[in-house]
């Protein structure tokens, strides 16, 4: 299910034997049903098309059958309001697996309003968001245009002119190349009072999000001394969205990390430099080639050491790096300022789907859909 459009991908849906759906039939949904996620990711709402009448669901999702009186596609933008979401939000708390409970998805606050006027305030929905979200898809378009840009500028300023041949591996310009924790990382967590530990979904391309950071013990962290970073390390992804880079910078200087690769550069290269170089496409298909598992690929500590990178002498390395953010920082405030438009955008939208199903919308002049 995607967030607000439905199923991404009919095709893609799992199937299971006939004698098993028949054991599970209450759970088998009808077109008039609303269907809401209430795993880990919680809140997302569609409506049950008519090819999968009788569809079953799967653990994480719910079917809300609507009463007697009660709209459809009413309910569909009712649960998606700011009051059902804080309803939810409250009921889930602080848990750390965040999932919802049928009970409170059950006492979530609905507006009543008579059937012609849930109609009426629908069609108006259907309308208003169609067009924020077409808006909201070309802004998208736009700027997947512009990272597409940037990342061909910064291509061709990372090894642009390198003959191949002068290209060496990587681990012949640094100083070590090792991996994170990778053996049951999870038997060190505690809830507080560790060592903040870095994970794959904290690094993204060219930062850290420092966000949502687990801790390890002390111990763990004794234990683990080689994976204990540096400011000016390189922690790469090594597993799910692997390759992205960062540089660790220095509020993070002394933390440990999880399954990342841990690239210390040494007096050859330049971390910033080498942030650019493992982040370019590049190094992104070195790391596609090269990546291993049949379950889960990830990139291993040998091929990043093999990884042919060219040589530059420092201050090359530094003019490079120059060039590459006068060029892409205008790029780099479109980009941010579409998003910012974009985050507009999305709360125009849940402010309307609000005031639309509590009646602070006068709908009765709203052209219908059906």
């Amino acid at each position: 299910m995607t967030p607000n459009g439905g199923l991404k991908d009919p095709s893609a849906l799992l199937r299971t034997d006939p004698a098993i759906a028949r054991a599970y039939r209450r759970s088998a949904v009808m077109p008039t049903d609303v269907v809401v996620s209430i795993g880990p990711s919680f809140g997302k709402v569609m409506v049950v098309p008519k090819d999968l009448q009788g569809a079953n669901l799967t653990q994480g999702t719910a079917r809300v059958a609507p009463a007697h009186g009660v709209h459809p596609r009413f309910l569909y933008w009712a649960l998606q309001s700011t009051q059902a979401r804080q309803h939810w939000e409250i009921s889930v708390g602080g848990a750390t697996f965040k999932a919802l409970n049928l009970e409170p998805l059950s006492m979530t606050p609905i507006p009543v309003a008579p059937t012609d006027e849930q109609r009426r305030i629908a069609d108006f929905l259907d309308a208003e968001t169609r067009l924020i979200d077409t808006v909201r898809a070309g802004r998208q378009r736009m700027i997947e245009l512009l990272a597409l840009k940037r990342d061909r500028l910064v291509d061709e300023l990372v090894s642009g002119g390198q003959d191949a041949s002068a290209f060496v591996p990587l681990k012949y310009l640094v100083s070590s190349v090792s991996v994170g924790i990778v053996i049951t990382p999870a038997a060190w967590y505690v809830e507080a009072g560790g060592v903040p530990a870095l994970r794959g979904l904290n690094v993204k391309q060219g930062r850290i999000d420092a966000s949502d950071l687990v801790q390890i013990s002390h111990e763990g962290h004794l234990l683990h001394r080689k994976s204990r970073l540096a400011a000016g390390d390189l922690v790469v992804v090594r597993t799910g969205q692997a390759g992205a880079a960062a540089v660790v910078p220095a509020e993070l200087d002394g933390v440990n990390c999880i399954d990342l690769v841990i690239v210390r550069p040494g007096t050859a290269l330049i971390p910033k430099f080498a942030e650019y170089l493992l982040n370019s496409s590049y190094a992104k298909r070195r790391v596609s080639e090269f990546s291993v598992g049949s379950i889960q690929a990830h990139f291993n500590v040998a091929a990043m050491k093999e990884m042919p990178v060219p040589r530059y002498p420092v201050a090359e390395q530094k003019r490079r790096v120059s060039a590459i953010e006068e060029a892409v920082q205008p790029i780099e405030k479109a980009i941010s300022q579409m998003r910012e438009q974009d985050q507009l955008l999305a709360e125009r939208r849940q402010a309307l789907i609000t005031a639309a199903v509590t009646g602070q919308i006068d709908v009765t002049t709203a052209r219908g859909l059906d």
